[in-house]
């Protein structure tokens, strides 16, 4: 007896007796898996963010360690740049038209300028365009890469993971004309979600600006400008889109589409988020949050690093860190200015901090280059949070049950922040207006109103309330659609434009016609009214 998965070739061998047939037909119910199949990962970009990294490696380590094999398309500047031994089968690399020297100093300067050092949003602008022409031009070496085109299009793979942080990537699944699953490692993002997919974002209580505060209740004026974000994302995305349009003629992948419409075709969503993280919301069934996937338990610190929390005593730890990318502080001045704050707190400090050390800095504050984030915020002597709002630690943060202050820099940063106050886990301070006021402020209003660590325990509670781990719960849908595709899951309103989707045709027609249908009421009211009036005179003069 043969019994066969959609993506696997199990063979279970009859046994000698009917008893031993029948335990091995129910055990293999039970083991059916989709092992085995050939996925390709494609991480075009040149622009690396580790925290990113750190969730995609994670994903494909669960489906390596899940029997499937996990090919990489990198550049050789960047190699496989986050993702350990084990994360994956083998790296397809082609030639990147600089080295990596050179691309790691852009991209010091592209985020060292955005985060502290433009403060306009016309310069922000700017600073972008130029991180996507770094991203474009890593997108044309590997379409100039003539052997790897061929070797990835004769190669046979089962499924593509896609990471959307550039529309290179897209072409490339379309190209190869494989299945595939998006994965964003971040926050809910309209540009990916609502506006690729066709999941619906009411305006009225869906914030759809990645970059912005708006959070589910706004007022009548951040409605209008919600309901009015939409519009100018789509501008943007097709001008950002333009130069991979171009590609996509020259390699006759599917012209006539859109990018956006490339992107609606894929079987899954794998989106970082949470219940403890995002505001109650429409889903497709085809999106899967999956937030918390890095965060594991925490591990027993250092010895030296113990013994400096463990003598906290009552007053407990303060861990501050500005995340994977910015490693400290620009300039002395910002630095002296938390360093003055840290010495009037009864708190110890644990600052990631790799510059000079600050002028006034106290004894109960320890720099170092790097921490181990997660252990800290898993440790019962952490009290607090100072962070910029990545999506990772912030995380991290509600699993364990810690509260935050969030400086936010740039991009999603900004949507973790307004949302953490909003669930009341935290407070969030402008990085414009970074004074020692300021920051003592926000310090000490979340240590010492406890309603900021019950509100961070409760979205933890939650956060961590899950039938299946994150890693398990991608790994599965994943394996689902690998199965059964991803047809099922796909909405009809993924092939629907905003005025399908929001039945705006459909209410303007029905406008015209009770329009028209006043307008006939008001003819015929007019005729009997003069019809009366003719008469009323008709009748006094015959008087």
């Amino acid at each position: 007896m043969t019994k066969k998965a959609s993506c696997t070739k199990d063979t279970i061998m009859p046994g000698e007796t009917r008893k031993k047939i029948l335990f091995l037909t129910y055990l293999s119910l039970w083991t059916v898996h989709c092992s085995g199949s050939n996925i390709i990962l494609l991480t075009a970009n040149s622009v690396s963010s580790p925290s990113h990294y750190m969730v995609l490696s994670t994903i494909t380590g669960g489906l390596v360690a899940n029997g499937h094999n996990v090919t990489i398309v990198t550049n050789d500047a960047k190699g496989t740049y986050g993702f350990p031994n084990g994360t994956y089968s083998q790296a397809l690399t082609f030639k990147a038209s600089y080295t990596k020297e050179e691309m790691e100093e852009k991209q010091r300067r592209l985020f060292q300028e955005i985060t502290f050092e433009l403060q306009g949003k016309i310069e922000k602008f700017k600073c972008i365009a130029d991180g996507m022409n770094l991203i474009f031009n890593s997108c044309l070496d590997f379409w100039r890469d003539v052997q790897l085109l061929a070797k990835v299009k004769k190669s046979s793979f089962d499924f593509a993971l896609v990471f959307p942080f550039s529309s290179c990537d897209i072409l490339m699944v379309h190209y190869i004309n494989i299945p595939f699953a998006v994965l964003f490692p971040s926050v809910r993002a309209p540009t990916f979600h609502e506006g690729y997919i066709g999941m619906p974002y009411p305006a009225s209580y869906v914030p759809f600006d990645i970059q912005g505060i708006l959070t589910d209740e706004m007022t009548f004026l951040e409605r209008l400008q919600n309901f009015a974000t939409p519009f100018m994302y789509d501008a943007m995305q097709y001008i950002a889109n333009w130069p991979y349009h171009q590609i996509q003629i020259e390699f006759d992948i599917s012209p006539e589409k859109s990018i956006k419409e490339l992107y609606s075709h894929a079987s899954l969503y794998l989106a970082h988020v949470s219940l403890g993280s995002d505001f109650p919301r429409p889903y497709t069934q085809n999106f899967i949050p999956i937030g918390g996937l890095i965060t594991q338990p925490s591990k027993r610190l250092p010895k030296e690093l113990e013994e400096f929390v463990e003598g906290s005593g009552d007053h407990g730890v303060i861990v501050f860190t500005l995340g994977s990318v910015i490693k400290s502080l620009p300039n002395n001045d910002l630095a002296n200015i938390f360093a003055r704050v840290f010495r009037k707190l009864p708190q110890r400090v644990i600052w990631r901090h790799n510059s000079d050390q600050p002028e006034n800095l106290s004894n109960n504050t320890k720099l170092l280059k790097w921490l181990p984030q997660n252990d800290l915020l898993g440790h019962p002597k952490t009290r607090l949070l100072i962070y910029h709002g990545g999506s990772n630690g912030v995380l991290e943060a509600i699993s364990h049950g810690v509260p935050m202050v969030i400086i936010p820099m740039f991009v999603d940063q900004f949507t973790h922040a307004a949302r953490v106050q909003k669930k009341g886990m935290g407070l969030m301070i402008d990085k414009a207006n970074i004074t020692e006021e300021s920051v003592m402020a926000a310090v000490q209003e979340v240590l010492n109103n406890p309603s900021y660590k019950e509100r961070a325990q409760l979205f933890s509670d939650i956060h961590n309330d899950l039938p299946m781990k994150p890693l398990e719960r991608a790994v599965y849908w994943i394996e689902h659609v690998m199965k059964f595709g991803g047809a099922h899951l796909r909405p009809r309103s993924a092939d629907m434009n905003f005025i399908e989707l929001y039945m705006i045709d459909v209410a303007v027609f029905l406008i015209i016609v009770s329009a028209i249908g006043l307008y006939v009421d008001y003819l015929i009211l007019s005729k009997l009214f003069r019809m009366c009036c003719k008469t009323d005179k008709e009748k006094q003069k015959s008087e």
